[in-house]
């Protein structure tokens, strides 16, 4: 079983629900040919086995200490011990989305081992409950999403609860483009989101980039690559403005080497403050 990481084009911060449930969300991201893999099986013994970053063996998944994993064995399994295994195309904390990929990837596979499958839009509603009601992290619903449908989407968080993903509809040129042209550099550095989008959020800088995930998805499907790279500079001034931590001095040194050897356009992924940037070439 596998789940994509995802490259978010603009939108980020209007998925929170402390930001959707007032003003609605919309967020544009692409999933990316970067995965978290997993694999599970029943075992014929009385312990459960997890193989991630680190080894456990525990009797009851109540003692597992992989949060996720822990919430996905208690919510979405009722079968006997397991062994389950997991690994990262990308290092977690770093902008991609691996959180939401990675809780994706354990509710499916639980639910395949056990001879159910679960529906895009289910699966990315279980993922956003999982991490956010029952772990309690200050995310968004975004990267959930993203893992749970694939593709380039446009994803719309309504005040009620629901969620539109609707699949933009680029050409040929913009999808090589997307796939050729924009190149992901790794800063070095890992953070938490849940503790740079914990600290809250200026409500005009999300306003703002919510604006910016609508125009980015206008220009997408228009083939207008060079608005795309314009929208870019303003996205970055944005997220800048939106949450303390979120551009930091080292990052900003490496979007001004970038532009000077070139670029178009540079944005930082996820909540920022380390993480990849993403550099169109």
């Amino acid at each position: 079983m596998r789940a994509p990481l995802r490259v978010a084009l603009g939108g980020g911060g209007t998925d929170l629900p402390s930001y959707y449930r007032e003003h609605g969300g919309l967020v544009v991201s692409t999933a990316i040919d970067k995965y978290v893999h997993m694999t599970v099986s029943a075992r014929f013994q009385e312990r459960f086995l997890l193989k991630h970053l680190e080894w456990e063996e525990v009797e009851d998944p109540r003692d597992v200490g992989h949060p996720i994993l822990r919430a996905a064995l208690i919510h979405h399994w009722d079968g006997g011990p397991v062994e389950l295994a997991s690994v990262g195309d990308a290092p977690p904390g770093t902008g991609l989305g691996s959180s939401g990929a990675y809780t994706v990837c354990a509710i499916k596979a639980l639910a395949r081992l056990a001879g159910r499958d679960l529906e895009p839009g289910e699966l990315a509603e279980a993922a956003c409950h999982l991490e956010i009601e029952v772990i309690g992290r200050s995310i968004g619903k975004q990267d959930q999403y993203a893992a749970a449908y694939g593709g380039v989407r446009a994803y719309r968080f309504d005040p009620g609860g629901s969620v539109e993903a609707r699949e933009l509809g680029i050409s040929d040129r913009m999808r090589a483009a997307l796939r050729e042209e924009f190149l992901l550099f790794y800063t070095g550095q890992k953070r938490s989101a849940s503790d740079i989008l914990g600290a809250g959020q200026a409500e005009d800088a999300v306003h703002r980039l919510k604006e910016l995930a609508g125009e980015t998805c206008a220009a997408l499907e228009a083939d207008d690559l060079e608005r795309v790279a314009e929208l870019m500079h303003d996205h970055w001034d944005a997220k800048r403005r939106r949450s303390p931590g979120t551009v930091t001095e080292e990052m900003d040194a490496l979007r001004e080497r970038a532009l000077g050897a070139g670029a178009g356009g540079v944005i930082s992924l996820g909540a920022g403050g380390g993480g990849f940037l993403l550099v169109y070439s």
